[in-house]
């Protein structure tokens, strides 16, 4: 599964008629919105992912059962929105990068970008639910559960994957991070935890696997997105 695909499942397969009914839009405008912010949801979730605060912040939305509703039943579209925005929150930071964001997704989808800007929390709660519902119909659901204990532990994961003085994990930002995870999790990888590593190492990489877009996202309408989301990289080269 993908960011599309769950948006495609939600609501029994009627998420986004449902959502074209609560924003005044045809089911092709609807399609077409989402399928121009899917993008900049999957960039900002795989970017969160790469932080252990952001990673925290992520697992925390997953097991609070917060947003189950939002991708199982209809009927709760006005919490939906306030629950969302908690998630854009996460995601994106500041109201402006949202605001930037919905600007781009209207340029290319041609819907209004105050409609935009109002969907982009349920759309945000409604991936929150359906990634949990993902993990969960996977058996990983307790997964989730242990790694959300661990981002809320004395320290968090920050703590366990940054210990002051140790030298940089091999594999990349993320490869780092799930072996810090790992270990801090099973003790340190004893013979005793490597049935659970790879149970977490399933979850981790289960979760991270479904952040993919599952659309076709022009060249520069993902540059745009970059240039939004990282305005500081902009600058640098610029």
């Amino acid at each position: 599964m993908n960011l599309s695909e769950i948006m495609q499942a939600a609501q029994g397969g009627q998420g986004v008629d449902n959502l074209a009914a609560q924003f005044g839009l045809s089911p092709e405008q609807t399609q077409a919105a989402i399928q121009a912010v899917i993008p900049a949801f999957s960039k900002g979730l795989q970017g969160a992912t790469q932080d252990p605060a952001g990673l925290g912040g992520i697992l925390s939305h997953l097991v609070s059962g917060a947003h189950d509703a939002s991708y199982t039943d209809p009927s709760q579209a006005s919490a939906a929105s306030s629950q969302g925005g908690n998630v854009l929150g996460q995601i994106f930071g500041s109201s402006g990068v949202t605001n930037q964001i919905s600007q781009q997704a209207s340029r290319i989808s041609g819907v209004d970008p105050a409609i935009i800007q109002q969907m982009m929390p349920v759309i945000a709660t409604m991936l929150m639910g359906g990634l949990t519902h993902m993990m969960n119909g996977q058996g990983l659901g307790g997964v989730l559960g242990q790694l959300a204990n661990a981002a809320n532990s004395p320290g968090g994961i920050g703590s366990a994957t940054n210990p002051e003085g140790a030298a940089p994990q091999s594999g990349g930002l993320l490869g780092g991070l799930l072996s810090s995870v790992i270990g801090a999790l099973t003790g340190g990888g004893a013979a005793g935890s490597t049935s659970e590593s790879a149970a977490i190492q399933t979850g981790l990489n289960s979760l991270t696997g479904m952040l993919h877009p599952g659309v076709e996202v022009p060249p520069e309408h993902l540059q745009a997105l970059d240039d939004i989301m990282n305005p500081g990289k902009q600058a640098t080269q610029n």
